[in-house]
């Protein structure tokens, strides 16, 4: 995934697209819900499950935890309720505390072109999986 990303331009935390955390926490969301599916499989519900996810709905690994465990100061988590994080555009959340939005710096042009390259990558999965196309 991070192959495609950098070759697609979209792995640019600086350019408002999504770094290393962002892609790493998308990954791990298709790896634990698939857990004895083969590579090959997991890239293609990747690309169907983030092509067709419906954004502004967060990506979660573990709940948000609210309050910090015992003898951590207790900071500010992410919270949809809070009406600066709702207007966060693409919220992919990290799993430990403080769950923050790893990916608060996506604007509307960057989710519009994230959303037209995952879209892209589905319909070549697909095309891979019929057996119109080789992999490359």
């Amino acid at each position: 995934v991070k192959r495609w990303a950098c070759a697609h331009g979209l792995y640019s935390n600086v350019l408002g697209f999504l770094g290393g955390v962002n892609w790493a926490i998308l990954v791990a969301w298709v790896c634990k819900r698939n857990i004895s599916s083969p590579p090959s499989i997991l890239l293609k519900i990747f690309f169907q499950t983030f092509s067709r996810w419906r954004w502004p709905n967060p990506v979660l690994l573990t709940p948000i935890l609210k309050h910090p465990p015992p003898g951590v100061m207790p900071l500010n988590v992410w919270d949809a309720a809070n009406p600066r994080d709702r207007a966060h555009l693409m919220p992919i959340i990290t799993p430990a505390y403080p769950s923050m939005n790893s990916s608060y710096n996506v604007g509307q042009s960057q989710l519009r072109r994230l959303r037209e390259e995952l879209i892209n990558g589905d319909r070549i999965m697909n095309q891979i999986f019929d057996g119109k196309v080789e992999w490359t």
